[in-house]
This record gives C-alpha cells, sequence and structure tokens, in this order.
C-alpha cells in the first residue's frame, strides 16, 4: 500500500490530484443529497423515485445556455489532449463567456467580446503558469 501511495505521489502524477479530489468531493455530495432525499420521503411518506408529475427541468429554462455548456463541455473534454492545457482553457473560457453574453435579439459588443478574450487568455495562462512554475504541477 505503501509504495503504491509512493508511486501515484510521483510528480508525474500530480496532474491527477485535482481531479480526483473533486471526484470524491462530488460522491460525497452525492451521497448526502441521497440521504437527503430518503429522509424527506421517509417524512413525507412518498416513494423514494417518484415520476408521477415530476419534471427535471423548471419551465422556461434557458435551453441555448444548458445545452450549449454541455456541447463545450464536452468539447473542451475531448480537444484538451490534442491543444493541451492553456490553449484549449484560452479557447473554451472565450467561447463560455460569449455563451453566457447572448441575450435575445441583440449582437455581441466589440468591448464584451475584447473583455473576454481578454479573460480567457490571462485566466488559462496565469493558472499555468500558477501550477507549472510555482507549484511545480504538471497540467495535462
Amino acid at each position: 500500500m505503501q509504495q503504491m501511495l509512493r508511486e501515484w505521489l510521483k510528480i508525474r502524477n500530480m496532474h491527477l490530484f485535482f481531479p480526483y479530489l473533486i471526484a470524491t468531493i462530488c460522491a460525497i455530495l452525492f451521497v448526502i443529497i441521497l440521504i437527503q432525499r430518503a429522509i424527506k420521503c421517509k417524512k413525507e411518506g412518498t416513494p423514494f423515485i417518484n415520476f408521477k408529475g415530476y419534471h427535471f427541468f423548471k419551465e422556461g429554462y434557458d435551453k441555448v445556455k444548458l445545452w450549449g455548456s454541455v456541447i463545450l463541455f464536452i468539447l473542451y473534454i475531448i480537444t484538451l489532449p490534442i491543444l493541451h492545457f492553456a490553449w484549449t482553457s484560452v479557447i473554451f473560457i472565450f467561447l463560455f463567456n460569449v455563451l453566457f453574453e447572448i441575450k435575445p435579439g441583440k449582437l455581441f459588443e466589440f468591448k464584451s467580446l475584447l473583455i473576454s478574450a481578454v479573460i480567457a487568455f490571462a485566466g488559462s495562462w496565469g493558472v499555468w503558469y500558477l501550477f507549472y512554475q510555482v507549484f511545480n504541477i504538471t497540467l495535462p
């Protein structure tokens, strides 16, 4: 066990630390949600899984932003091994900013696109520099 832990903590595996940490936190939160649902169902006397009259999305939800975010996230994951962290992040942070700037019947303003580009570039390269140079942690 100790040898396995030592191998996992080597520098070539350090970029896996945060994905494992986030996955563990998400799993714990998912279990907490299930427990809360079970307690609520027991108090109300309703079944744990009840699809009668159930709607996953609220009426009038923003379909463009929800499904656009899902598609962009999937494309980010696919593009990450090809362009690596910094350039992929620049592109997709910019696209996410543009997606969430969409307002019905309104064109994009140059100032808004410029701010999105600066945020995407500075944020991505700043995070890369911080992890790679300061903390000596490789990013994919």
